[in-house]
């Protein structure tokens, strides 16, 4: 399995005058530690780490040593070409090996007990083209701002990117982390990149039945509110993050 974090984008939302990935939440531990700190538990499946960067976030990679003993990273420029996330993870398609799973660096992820993603994600594309870690949601003020889906019975019928009109009978969770298989990855992050562009797209025509499985939180940590609120939470849990 392979492990692909798109950090071009350029962190507008918050204003930051260098990298938000490496944006220091916590004593020593900066937003993407949270993803590595989620892998940890598996690194005997993971091959790689692949890290697509713009050329001003190069001190991504030095920073990024940290994990050097833990995983093999590789770092990926992203392809000008290309467009908006999901044109980043494309960037890095030379790359794509059997089974590819991406997380968003700049999110806070757990997975329910009973669906520990990694283990959860491996087995669905056992059998399954591309696979969806997602979240309930009905609510169209939060659909509106992100991937929408409709899962039935552990299935996406239905994707679109941040839906204009977002109908509840259409869309009721949207994606937190997604996996594919190395040969559908093109097609697949080219249907997202359309979606993004407000196309109207169709995933399962294309790809045939697509997994689904529930995860247990979910947070976006690339705007400040969010960042407060997730402080504000450690605190009061009393959780620590380890020191590097």
């Amino acid at each position: 399995m392979k492990i692909i974090l798109p950090c071009a984008g350029k962190g507008t939302r918050l204003g930051l005058p260098y990298p938000k990935e490496v944006h220091l939440i916590a004593r020593q531990t900066a937003l993407i530690d949270l993803t590595f700190l989620r892998l940890q538990n598996y690194v005997d499946e993971i091959s790689e780490v692949i890290v697509i960067i713009s050329p001003e976030k190069a001190s991504l990679i030095e920073y990024l040593q940290k994990w050097q003993d833990d995983f093999y990273i590789k770092f990926i420029y992203f392809n000008e070409n290309n467009f908006e996330w999901a044109g980043s993870v494309l960037s890095a398609e030379k790359e794509f090996g059997e089974k590819n799973v991406v997380f968003l660096p700049d999110t806070f992820l757990v997975g329910l007990p009973a669906y520990p993603i990694i283990p959860t994600m491996s087995a669905a594309l056992d059998d399954n083209a591309a696979s969806f870690g997602c979240l309930a949601c009905t609510d169209p003020n939060v659909l509106q701002f992100l991937g929408a889906l409709m899962v039935e019975n552990e299935r996406v019928t239905c994707f679109c990117d941040k839906p204009a009109l977002v109908d509840p009978k259409k869309f009721n969770a949207f994606w937190t982390t997604f996996g594919f298989r190395g040969e559908i990855g093109r097609e697949l992050l080219q249907l997202m990149t359309r979606s993004i562009q407000r196309e109207p797209v169709d995933i399962n025509a294309t790809l045939g039945e697509i997994a689904a499985f529930p995860v247990q939180e979910y947070k976006d940590l690339g705007v400040w509110p969010n960042i407060l609120e997730f402080n504000k939470k450690m605190e009061a849990s009393g959780i620590v993050f380890p020191e590097f």
